[in-house]
């Protein structure tokens, strides 16, 4: 039998970790959570220092070599030096971060991050630039499937908001929300 005070310890961490925090699998989930916020926190961060030394980060991007291949050029070029896409851009990839690394609104940054990869990977389309680069995976698919992942493990339960934000009252009387924290 427990005693008082292991059973109070292992109620709070319950409470707080949630049931499964002694499994691994939950722990990895929840690292590779904040690896990938950080990836897209950073990515951000970067892109404001660009701006503030007067340039656009986007418009390197979509005007440049790297999208110069692909058969959507036209429609990438086209949005070269748009405000309205360096914002998108930037405050996405800040957002996405920071959601991912706080646990909160996790499947829509999922979402938004599967948006961004798929555009990304069409205005760099095709895949592989040399014949001996992999023709179906890089880093923007990679990101791309990883998302997915996300998106359908809803870590944001584990050391993450939305785990309180399903739990107050205004998720439980509208339930559609739950769907959107996981």
């Amino acid at each position: 039998m427990a005693t008082p005070t292991v059973r109070l310890q292992r109620d709070w961490l319950q409470m707080f970790l949630g049931t499964e925090w002694k499994a691994g699998k939950t722990w990895a989930i929840f690292f590779g959570r904040l690896a990938l916020g950080f990836v897209f926190l950073w990515g951000g961060i970067q892109k404001i220092i660009t701006e503030t030394g007067g340039a656009m980060a986007t418009k390197g991007f979509l005007s440049g070599p790297s999208v110069a291949g692909s058969p959507f050029k036209d429609f990438f070029n086209g949005m070269s030096g748009n405000w309205t896409v360096e914002y998108l851009v930037v405050s996405g990839e800040l957002l996405i971060g920071v959601a991912l690394i706080l646990g909160v609104l996790v499947r829509f940054a999922s979402l938004s991050g599967i948006t961004m990869m798929t555009l990304f990977t069409l205005a760099m389309w095709p895949i592989a630039d040399k014949p001996t680069d992999n023709p179906i995976v890089d880093v923007r698919t990679f990101y791309l499937v990883v998302f997915a992942m996300v998106f359908f493990l809803a870590p944001g339960r584990f050391l993450g908001i939305d785990r309180w934000l399903e739990s107050t009252k205004f998720v439980q009387k509208h339930q559609k929300l739950t769907w959107l924290l996981g």
